[in-house]
């Protein structure tokens, strides 16, 4: 669809249209919409993101424990009952028109905004071996601080070899019995300091050069992982897995503005969550950050609303008083 042939309407202009509903994007759209402004918010897959398949979640304020399918309907609740607009579909490109950010979805839809807020959010690479996905959720996991304190006198690994997988296994040698680190390289890369911390623990046992060859348990619970080790397999007797080897995010969308996203695919912005592109902020694991969970995500949305309404009432209305698509 070319340029020419965009028209904008009362029914599909926003002034701020959220891209992706988990925990950063419908607290976004929760702000933008209290703030009296129309907001819309897509997303392609169920609502909530990530947050949907965690069956327990203990570390969000407010719950000494919730389901996260549970945590995720309230927060798209509150969304659309404070009068954000949900719209199913994902979005396949965003580029600029005069005034206003334009959005296209995959059926060929387009909408307008003033303002637009990335929260896509980030994929885990996977191991990819056998019992991987049979057991996410069931001793797999991709986050120690979300699921270490179920390692309590358990044995556990971590297959990484970053300065996150450094510290996970620091934080992680205080609550299980055992915890192994594996990394595929022949020494650790980490920082330094990280790493002779590290060696201090008596209850972690590092294992360089070997890769996961497969998960195995019980059906209901992981028992033990095989790791090659040099071309020989050796089996770790663990119930959880932790799998710390890096995440890609879906930043395609400012393809058009490289300028927004650094090398990796992380998106770059201020302490206000605003990006390189004027008008375009971005909040959750999209974004760069040391910590990824769902109360700094939740932070990351407030913000980057809170940035937006200020946007729109500044910036965007004095320079657009007259504004017409």
């Amino acid at each position: 669809m070319g340029l020419e042939t965009l028209t904008a309407s009362d029914a599909n202009t926003f002034d701020i249209l959220v891209i992706g509903a988990g925990p950063a994007g419908l607290t976004a759209a929760i702000y933008g919409a209290k703030a009296n402004l129309k907001v819309g918010f897509i997303e392609y897959d169920v609502p909530g993101g990530k947050i949907v398949n965690l069956p327990n979640i203990t570390n969000y304020p407010g719950y000494k424990a919730v389901n996260g399918a549970d945590l995720a309907l309230n927060m798209y609740t509150q969304a659309t009952e404070s009068g954000a607009i949900y719209i199913f579909g994902k979005v396949t490109g965003i580029t600029k028109r005069q005034n206003y950010h334009v959005a296209f979805l995959e059926n060929g839809v387009n909408y307008f905004a003033k303002s637009i807020i990335l929260a896509t959010g980030t994929t885990e690479i996977k191991l990819n071996v056998p019992g991987e996905s049979e057991y996410t959720n069931k001793g797999v996991s991709y986050c120690v601080l979300c699921d270490g304190m179920l390692t309590k006198n358990k044995n556990s690994v971590i297959f990484g070899n970053s300065d996150i997988a450094i510290l996970d296994a620091i934080y992680l040698a205080g609550i299980s019995r055992k915890v192994y680190l594996v990394t595929k390289e022949a020494k650790i890369n980490a920082d330094q300091i990280s790493v002779q911390m590290l060696k201090k623990y008596p209850n972690i046992e590092i294992i360089n050069d070997a890769i996961c060859s497969e998960i195995k348990g019980d059906k209901q619970q992981v028992t033990s992982v095989d790791i090659n080790l040099n071309g020989a397999i050796k089996s770790l007797s663990v119930s959880y897995v932790f799998v710390v080897v890096g995440s890609h995010s879906d930043s395609s969308l400012l393809a058009h503005v490289s300028q927004a996203v650094d090398k990796d695919g992380i998106v770059i912005t201020d302490e206000n969550r605003q990006t390189k592109v004027e008008g375009i902020f971005a909040a959750g694991d999209l974004i760069k950050s040391k910590y990824h969970q769902i109360s700094t995500a939740v932070g990351d949305g407030a913000l980057a609303a809170i940035s937006a309404i200020k946007y729109i009432k500044q910036e965007w209305t004095s320079k657009n008083t007259n504004a017409n698509i």
